[in-house]
């Protein structure tokens, strides 16, 4: 195969589909002369640097993070432990402070829901994090404790992300009780360096993702209303069997100048139904800790992700809009013939004379615009970061979540079972006893 033939083929694989030539002329440098390569060696590193170049990959730098006191801890935890409510003046409204217990470090602050919500839009200009809702007014007990479940979850997502655990301003808002969210905050992590990717498997992912996730946030929705709604009618059960515990009660007291067989069978029934009130109620108790605070920390842990598939979108459209209107810039400025406002890239005439520039379109394209050719660059990377933090993000999430359903699962079953073994020692001594009469 001739040096022309070899050049021909390369004009043909590399230059009329649209690869870039720079980065081809860099690859193929690094490796040795032109001439010495046979017809399958060039074959084969040809289509290398096509696969390489449709799974586009570039790491660039950012802020490095200066490690904290949380970083070398393997299993720290945050406990919202309680609440307080704080009267400020006669004429201010009351305020309540969640405190939060950190260990191992034994760090013990309070903070407001507001400065929790805080934290979280601070954190979501650079990273994904669990959505918290706005806070609603109520003097129920019950609407703060709900709370407090859902910001201690949200804490132990953000410290399970090493990345985000070991931002000086997470073991600020866990230690200090003068933080102040008047700080600069920029992006960082621990390698200083941000990954940028994209290609076929990725934005397969991806789509796969945004249609799961399109799917199943109503489901979660309806979810975490039919659970509501279950342990709404599992309350009104409850009343009902501790109304019924009354009666029998009454019953009992009444019956016991008349018939002791009659006493005892009310006196059985009134076991049975507290029995079954007490069950109830525990199982209340266990949906209330395990499958309830789940489900609703769920459903607003995918709706950030939905926020960032929506960047990426809009990224990836302006990426794709910028590139539309600088190829037509090109092929006007190509038609005009005109190689002083072309913008040369300088660099491009260590490999191409300027008549072979003038005459190949291809090569003139990715010659000329220099300053678009850099923005452009600069709209694709960004793109890139978007795309592969989504799919980081919605593998992390997904795994995280799925734990975490297994964990709240296997501790409701091992409560239930536990409350199921100590009422059925009530059930048989009642049924005993039924025996003996």
């Amino acid at each position: 195969m001739s040096l022309q033939q070899k050049q021909n083929l390369l004009v043909k694989e590399i230059i009329e589909k649209g690869y870039n030539i720079d980065a081809f002329q860099k690859s193929i440098d690094q490796r040795h002369d032109l001439e010495s390569w046979d017809h399958d060696q060039l074959i084969e590193f040809v289509k290398q640097f096509q696969d390489q170049q449709n799974d586009y990959f570039t790491i660039l730098k950012c802020n490095k993070t200066i490690p904290n006191a949380l970083s070398q801890i393997q299993d720290v935890q945050a406990i919202v432990v309680g609440y307080e409510k704080v009267q400020k003046g006669i004429f201010q409204n009351t305020i309540i402070y969640f405190q939060i217990e950190t260990k191992p470090t034994n760090w013990v602050v309070r903070r407001t829901y507001d400065e929790f919500i805080q934290l979280k839009n601070i954190l979501n200009k650079y990273y994904t994090v669990p959505n918290i809702p706005n806070q609603r007014k109520s003097p129920i007990d019950f609407t703060f404790i709900k709370q407090l479940r859902h910001l201690q979850m949200f804490l132990n997502f953000i410290l399970g992300d090493f990345e985000i655990r070991n931002l000086n301003i997470i073991q600020e808002f866990l230690q200090s009780e003068q933080f102040s969210f008047n700080q600069q905050f920029n992006y960082c992590n621990m390698k200083g360096e941000i990954n940028v990717r994209i290609n076929s498997s990725i934005t397969n992912f991806i789509k796969q993702s945004d249609y799961f996730l399109t799917n199943i946030t109503p489901i979660q929705k309806k979810a975490y209303k039919l659970i509501k709604q279950l342990m709404k009618q599992m309350q009104q059960k409850n009343q009902t069997l501790i109304q019924l515990t009354e009666v029998y009660k009454e019953l009992f007291r009444e019956s016991k100048a008349q018939n002791t067989r009659l006493k005892d069978c009310y006196k059985n029934l009134q076991d049975l139904f507290e029995s079954s009130q007490k069950l109830e109620s525990n199982q209340i108790k266990i949906l209330n800790e395990t499958i309830y605070p789940q489900q609703r920390f769920q459903y607003h842990q995918t709706q950030p992700l939905r926020e960032l598939l929506n960047l990426r979108e809009k990224s990836l459209i302006s990426y794709q809009e910028f590139s539309q209107k600088l190829k037509q810039k090109k092929e006007k400025l190509y038609q005009m013939g005109e190689v002083v406002k072309w913008d040369l890239d300088e660099s491009f005439l260590d490999s191409f004379k300027l008549e072979q520039i003038k005459s190949t379109p291809q090569i003139a394209f990715q010659c000329m615009c220099k300053t678009e050719n850099a923005q452009q660059l600069q709209l694709k990377n960004q793109f890139g970061v978007l795309n592969q933090r989504a799919y980081q993000t919605i593998d992390e999430i997904i795994n995280y979540s799925s734990l975490q359903i297994k964990e709240y699962l296997d501790k409701m079953m091992k409560s239930m079972c536990l409350q199921f073994q100590q009422y059925q020692t009530v059930w048989v001594e009642i049924q005993n006893n039924l025996m003996q009469m």
